[in-house]
């Protein structure tokens, strides 16, 4: 009878260079693997964020009238006595279980980071933290003399990387009135932008020469990145390749 015979395994070196092969693609695939799937969860979480706080005005604008009529901060410097009267009239109260803190009774580490710079925002733009129940933080800037307010939305709360662009974004906290929102869009909150948001394009809001454009090479000394929000929006609610991870 003939005999066959056969091997009992891979040899040693077979192993180690098929190791060696997972570890090379793993090494190749794994970093954009995490990438997409950050950007996934930025822009679920993102639309979250979004949706709530729009949802919030509505509820509001039930007891306390249009918002466009709401009775905005008229201060020209930061004040948060004055700020947080504003935001526990009229969004506490709409937000089940969320908080309002000082500053100073808050995570006294946490600071949003700028998109452009190795820098941070200045404490006197968010000295007032709405934390929601899911950990969103809200924290309102209002120049109202100027024509706006700004609201920050970290939408991991403390967890890093507190940035703008990454997990930090810019809503535009004053509303409009009915004519106005011909201009400006039809939602009661929107993402931050100086011009029309009907007509805004793309390279508007990716301009580094802008001081809010979504752009590490943004010149500004803070605005860098406060379009990103915008910008998403625009681009179908999807983070693309292009745009600055």
């Amino acid at each position: 009878m003939k005999k066959y015979s056969f091997k009992n395994g891979f040899t040693l070196a077979e192993v180690l260079i098929t190791l060696g092969i997972i570890g090379v693609v793993a090494a190749l695939t794994i970093p954009t693997l995490v990438n997409n799937y950050q950007k996934r969860q930025t822009v679920i979480k993102l639309k979250k964020v979004f949706a709530d706080i729009n949802n919030v005005v509505k509820l509001s604008e039930v007891d306390n009238g249009p918002s466009y009529n709401w009775d905005y901060p008229k201060q020209t410097v930061y004040d948060y006595d004055t700020i947080a009267a504003f935001i526990e009239k009229y969004y506490l109260p709409y937000y089940k279980s969320a908080k309002l803190y000082k500053r100073e009774d808050f995570d006294l580490n946490y600071k949003i980071k700028l998109m452009n710079l190795d820098e941070f925002l200045p404490t006197s733009l968010t000295s007032n933290y709405l934390v929601l129940s899911d950990g969103t933080i809200l924290s309102f800037f209002s120049n109202i003399p100027s024509g706006y307010m700004w609201i920050f939305a970290d939408i991991n709360g403390t967890n890093p990387p507190n940035k703008i662009g990454r997990d930090v974004f810019v809503f535009s906290g004053r509303t409009f009135s009915i004519e106005q929102t011909k201009t400006y869009g039809k939602y009661n909150i929107r993402f931050w932008t100086t011009t029309d948001a009907n007509k805004i394009k793309r390279e508007q809001l990716t301009d580094a020469a802008s001081a809010y454009g979504c752009n590490k090479e943004s010149k500004s000394g803070y605005g860098g990145g406060f379009y990103c929000g915008a910008l998403i929006q625009l681009d179908g609610w999807r983070i693309d390749d292009s745009y600055p991870w």
